[in-house]
């Protein structure tokens, strides 16, 4: 039992809070929100947070007005400068080594004290969520308690913090309780794999709070301004001219580019641009003053910019007559549209328009006005790639984009040291979202470069800028393996991989040499677009992350299709697309027959740990003999196994006997079926799964996301 204090005792501690109090309302101005959802009933009850400053029980202490007892290192409180605060009767010592010694804890637990429980078990050092002890789990699952998970956000930017973000003296504070969780259910089947499901279920709680905390509704011209006037001198663009761009500078550009198409009375203005901080200013620009860019994907030829152009309705086009030169695209096709060349528009904003625009960054919220209900207004419109049929366009709001950016900064940790070199193009949600939105928002430099199908180039850039997040598709990151250096991506953190199922070769020479792990992410335009991902906390291999925090998903059973946890895969949440552009048809399946669940078409396995598998695109099956037989899952295996530039793809076609068969495509007339069957059985292929035909293409077409152009492939096979 918990030993009666002296009223001195009583009254110092009353005292000791109050002026702890005092101080972080005068100095951090704290602002505590949730107070309503602390349980008064008295029963048991864990309380979690996660841990970026020496500041941080003090203040929990101070503003939560529980009696609790806070759990402590008992190696770290020994510390002679630690030692008055974490040795005394408002903490519980333990030995990590020793988990006996948390039977202590769980006693007060069951007496009604409340618990206070760090999970990382220290101090954070990147500003995010790190590695979650059992402790907290452990203790809630063993005692029935109720679990509170509270949020502190800006902690990390105190003097007592040892993440890399700036430090403020006078950081402002939030402190965010969420709503009471109730106690743990394990369904573990032994004691190691129920502590990890606890710890995993502590994590989930909160990385889903501080989701919640942040997604603040706003839009993406606000997010610019406050973004530029809070890392003001930090770089934030480079691009091949060599020329650094800090975040106030991006503001001034912005309210320039911008301001010039403010005066045309199109809402829709196309872009068609490669990635250089010019297309970046430019969409930053438009957010300021209400209008929406649609990126045009150039990757698809003349027929692909020219239904997009239709589908949005587009007269104006901003893009670069070096650039139309060098993607061999004939300025013929925007006949009646109005051209703006990005190489003229320097000279076309007036210097009366550039004072303006300096004027503007020196007090930006004095010109922008963010209308209530605006972050729910489409941003951007995106053209899907159109891999297996005709692009449409999605447009994604505000709150999808952010969202998103939230949810994946809820389980990753990017940095304002960071450097990003983003080589997707901009046009792809992954390259937007991923390699340029998120970035900024997290005050980090990025590197812009035109084309990731400059193989020995961007490993020179990486290697130059000291870049530490790369992003790429499965084919991007073969390509550059094969022309970097070993040392070029020495100083990499992470690299992300997604828009295409990562290959097992490309995730062996990657580890074996250059010593890095590839994450691996799934999502799709209209999810703005990451729904899950792998991370350096979480990760299995063989699988794209488990599900962000904010997203719901289900699962519909598909024939043929064996497995419990297998099926058609429908998501909902903040990121999901607000519809498509002019396609009345689309948006009746998706906001009426659906209700609002996402179709993704690709049928997935959801593992016992909740990662997502992705078994293969529903309209990327064959059914042969009543079997369905997957046409991506063969066309990696082959894949997987040819060399020497040789590359395949699957297709099939009717057949009288067995309803279906499949067809292999190969650009290379030495790869024989009898080499494809040898490499499919050693796979564990059934006989089923063997290509029937073989037929010789001299090039696999692909789009500018590495993808096979399945439209393409089967137009020139007739299939």
């Amino acid at each position: 039992m918990r030993a009666k204090r002296s009223f001195l005792e009583t009254l110092l501690e009353k005292i000791v809070r109050f002026c702890f109090r005092a101080y972080f309302v005068l100095v951090h101005r704290i602002s505590v929100r949730g107070l309503e959802n602390i349980p008064k009933d008295g029963r048991k009850l864990v309380v979690v947070c996660n841990h970026a400053s020496y500041f941080d029980g003090p203040i929990l202490w101070a503003f939560l007005g529980l009696d609790l007892k806070m759990l402590v290192n008992r190696l770290v409180s020994e510390v002679p400068l630690l030692k008055p605060f974490m040795n005394n009767h408002l903490t519980v010592q333990i030995d990590p080594l020793n988990s006996y010694s948390l039977k202590k804890a769980i006693d007060f637990v069951n007496e009604g004290v409340p618990l206070l429980v760090f999970p990382e078990g220290r101090v954070t050092t990147t500003g995010n969520l790190m590695k979650m002890y059992d402790g907290a789990g452990f203790i809630a699952a063993k005692t029935g308690a109720f679990i509170l998970p509270v949020n502190l956000k800006n902690t990390d930017r105190l003097l007592t913090s040892k993440a890399p973000n700036k430090k403020r003296i006078f950081s402002k504070i939030i402190m965010t309780i969420g709503k009471i969780q109730d106690p743990l259910v394990l369904t573990g089947v032994n004691g190691r794999e129920k502590r990890q499901q606890a710890s995993t279920k502590i994590y989930d709680m909160l990385a889903n709070l501080k989701y919640e905390v942040n997604n603040q509704p706003v839009t993406l011209g606000k997010m610019f301004i406050d973004k530029c006037r809070e890392n003001a001198k930090r770089p934030a663009f480079m691009d091949i001219s060599n020329k650094e761009i800090t975040y106030k500078r991006s503001l001034t550009g912005g309210f320039a580019l911008g301001g010039y198409f403010a005066k045309f009375e199109d809402k829709n203005i196309g872009v068609l641009l490669p990635n250089i901080t010019p297309t970046a200013l430019l969409f930053f620009g438009l957010q300021l003053f209400g209008k929406t860019p649609a990126f045009l994907n150039y990757s698809g030829g003349p027929a692909s910019i020219s239904t997009a152009m239709e589908i949005a309705k587009l007269n104006i086009i901003v893009t670069s007559k070096q650039f139309l030169e060098k993607i061999k695209i004939d300025p013929a096709i925007f006949k009646e549209k109005k051209l703006i060349y990005i190489e003229e528009l320097k000279n076309e904003i007036t210097a009366g328009a550039k004072v303006l625009a300096l004027i503007k960054t020196l007090m930006p919220n004095v010109f922008f006005k963010e209308k209530a209900g605006a972050d729910k207004e489409t941003a951007v419109i995106l053209f899907t790639s159109g891999s297996e049929g005709i692009p449409k366009g999605v447009c994604l709001s505000h709150e999808n984009i952010i969202s998103n950016v939230n949810q994946a900064l809820a389980k990753i940790d990017v940095r304002e040291s960071d450097v990003i070199l983003n080589a997707l193009p901009i046009f792809h949600s992954f390259g937007l979202t991923v390699g340029t939105i998120l970035p900024f928002y997290s005050g980090a430099k990025t590197f812009l470069y035109v084309s990731p199908l400059h193989y020995r180039v961007v490993p020179e850039i990486a290697y130059d800028q000291n870049c530490t997040i790369l992003l790429g598709t499965s084919t991007f990151l073969n390509g550059f393996s094969k022309k970097a250096h070993p040392f070029d991506f020495y100083s990499l953190r992470y690299i992300f991989c997604g828009a295409e199922a990562l290959s097992e070769k490309v995730f062996e020479n990657y580890a074996k040499t250059y010593g890095k792990r590839i994450l691996t992410g799934y999502g799709a335009t209209e999810c703005a677009p990451i729904v899950s991902m792998n991370n350096a906390m979480e990760y299995e291999h063989g699988t794209a992350g488990r599900f962000l925090p904010g997203i719901e998903y289900k699962l519909e059973k598909v024939e043929g299709i064996e497995g419990e946890n297998t099926g058609r895969l429908y998501v909902k949440g903040k990121n999901i697309m607000k519809g498509y552009l002019n396609n009345e048809k689309a948006n009746n399946k998706f906001l009426l027959q659906d209700e609002g669940w996402y179709d993704t078409g690709d049928i997935v396995e959801i593992t016992p740990k909740g990662y997502v598998k992705i078994v293969g695109r529903l309209k990327r099956f064959a059914k042969i003999s009543g079997e369905m037989i997957s046409l991506t899952a063969v066309e990696e295996a082959v894949n997987s196994k040819l060399t020497g530039g040789k590359e395949a793809a699957i297709l099939f076609e009717a057949d009288e006997k067995k309803g279906e068969k499949l067809i292999l495509i190969a650009n290379n007339t030495s790869v024989t079926l009898k080499e494809i069957r040898e490499i499919l059985s050693e796979k564990g292929f059934s006989e089923l799964a063997v290509p029937r035909d073989i037929r010789f293409i001299k090039e696999i077409p692909k789009l500018g996301t590495g993808k096979v152009d399945y439209v393409k492939l089967k137009a020139s096979q007739a299939v």
